[in-house]
């Protein structure tokens, strides 16, 4: 049986909307500006397709153009949006901030806190370390789930469906050590579940290292996470044990400050030793 017109126009539109996302996601801040061509080539669509998507996302304002190169970028409207959802994000980053603070001081490296953003997380605080010899983590970078400590705490705890999907698409390589084999990753995932927290070694950015652990609301939900990052020569994969410990304690003192009880839940060990786990 042919589908109908009106579920031929309805899957239209999804590819459309789906399309759409992807130029916005093509849009990054390593490469903020782009033309037709470069888009149509990326994201193997006809430039004339790239074009009518473009003059529509143009007048929606979420894009603008470069009237000097043609080449399209993000616009500010783009900002306005991101406002809207840190906003929504507001209690928690009010009740994270002097804990994230406490964190900081207490290790002297970069704190992060991270949501999910689609199939990324995204840094919406931060506290830098005094010793920072780069700039780590800044506020609003976006970045995927399979090669950094917090992406890995959403991967492991979200139901499985979604994780199953997420894992099914391609894993991008960006160092030697970034884990691109979906099965291994399954059982690095498993290993955050057992131990409550996960680890990211110079899997995104030679010479980053990172511990990451959840935050969850009154529900038991994961709505972000905390990270510890560094430069690998100073957090080192034997120093990584007692950074996830002092990690581990403050997501869990910002859970229970909003709400959560671990008599519902399996409780986060913060004294699980990391023999066998997840690091090499």
């Amino acid at each position: 049986m042919n589908p109908s017109p009106h579920h031929q126009g309805r899957d239209s539109t999804v590819r459309a909307v789906e399309r759409a996302i992807s130029i916005l996601n093509a849009l990054s801040e390593r490469e903020p500006e782009l033309g037709v061509t470069t888009l149509s080539q990326r994201l193997g669509l006809g430039k004339s397709t790239v074009h009518r998507l473009l003059r529509a996302l143009l007048q929606g304002g979420l894009v603008e153009q470069n009237t000097e190169t043609e080449k399209y970028r993000l616009s500010i409207e783009i900002l306005q949006l991101a406002g809207t959802v840190l906003r929504q994000l507001d209690d928690v980053q009010q009740v994270a901030r002097p804990y994230l603070r406490a964190l900081a001081d207490a290790c002297q490296e970069t704190v992060n806190l991270t949501v999910l953003a689609g199939d990324g997380v995204l840094n919406v605080g931060r506290v830098p370390s005094p010793r920072m010899v780069r700039n780590i983590g800044w506020v609003g970078r976006r970045m995927p789930l399979h090669c950094v400590s917090a992406g890995k705490v959403f991967l492991a705890l979200m139901p499985e469906a979604e994780r199953e999907r997420l894992l099914s698409q391609e894993l991008v390589r960006f160092t030697e050590r970034t884990i691109t084999d979906p099965a291994r990753l399954r059982k690095e995932l498993e290993e955050v579940r057992r131990l409550g927290y996960s680890v990211g070694l110079e899997e995104m950015e030679v010479g980053l290292n990172a511990v990451a652990a959840p935050i969850r609301d009154h529900r038991g939900v994961v709505i972000a996470a905390i990270s510890v990052s560094g430069p690998s020569f100073r957090i080192t994969p034997e120093e990584i044990h007692s950074l996830a410990a002092l990690t581990l304690q403050t997501a869990n003192d910002i859970s229970h400050h909003l709400g959560y009880s671990p008599e519902s839940e399996v409780l986060i060990r913060a004294d699980v030793a990391p023999e066998g786990g997840i690091l090499p």
